[in-house]
């Protein structure tokens, strides 16, 4: 691969896990026994936004890989953004990430793979 194709940024949309259109449901009691009542508030995850465009590499950024990239990496041991293809985001067991997956960089770094 190229040094030019390794590094193309593509564009990519990016929808909001934590809300229906850039709301959330809320729901208040009642005072007087009845059935509470929904009502909807701005998502505070994305601020409303509910679809975001963000850049993002289009190959693996590990050496010698030329996998189209699915994940990033939060960890702060990766090298360039820690963007990934799905053959090197492993499943880690120490809790060194939110997700339990880490890019295998981070993997290696933090004793994952055995070390």
């Amino acid at each position: 691969m190229s040094e030019k194709e390794n590094e193309e940024w593509i564009e990519k949309t990016v929808i909001c896990p934590d809300c229906v259109r850039g709301r959330t449901v809320h729901w208040k009691e009642n005072k007087s026994g009845k059935h509470p009542w929904r009502y909807h508030l701005p998502c505070t995850t994305c601020k409303g936004q509910y679809e975001t465009v963000i850049s993002q590499p289009k190959y693996c950024q590990i050496d010698d890989c030329d996998g189209l990239v699915e994940h990033k990496c939060t960890g702060y041991l990766c090298m360039g953004d820690g963007w990934v293809c799905a053959a090197h985001w492993l499943e880690e067991d120490i809790g060194f990430s939110q997700t339990g997956y880490a890019c295998i960089t981070c993997w290696h770094e933090v004793g994952s793979g055995g070390h």
